[in-house]
């Protein structure tokens, strides 16, 4: 008979995978996330299903109560977790400043050449003949 700690393990097994299909179809989360989730649910519905491998984490950690070598586990899941986060964030910081600097040469090369601002659509330099040719033409 299942206990109630597998039934809610494999539950919960099944909403991480059919959370993670969901937001993968609609393109809310990317390959690599959608691998990770993909493991981590798979890897929970196994050892929920089976508790027997627990015991793996009794003989890896070499603790006494099954409570502790699953807490260790757990806890370099959620270490190994954050630092894959880290990562990225330290990534997507980097792409970041590389795309500040590119539209920063943009624009000073928009400036440089005199065809104004292109974002606000100022035409620069046209702006200010046209007053000067309307002042001429009422006097």
């Amino acid at each position: 008979m299942v206990s109630n700690y597998s039934l809610i393990g494999l539950l919960f097994a099944l909403f991480i995978l059919a959370l993670d299909f969901y937001l993968l179809k609609k393109r809310k989360i990317e390959g690599r996330g959608f691998v990770f989730w993909f493991i981590t649910g798979v890897a929970l519905g196994l050892f929920s299903g089976v508790p027997a491998l627990f015991s793996l984490f009794l003989i890896l950690f070499g603790t006494e109560e099954l409570v502790s070598a699953v807490m260790a586990t757990g806890f370099f899941f959620f270490l190994i977790a954050f630092f894959y986060i880290h990562y990225r964030i330290s990534e997507l910081q980097s792409q970041l400043m590389k795309l500040t600097m590119e539209v920063s040469v943009a624009k000073y090369g928009q400036k440089q050449s005199g065809t104004g601002d292109m974002v606000s659509g100022n035409p620069g330099k046209k702006g200010k003949s046209k007053r000067k040719n309307r002042r001429k033409v009422k006097a």
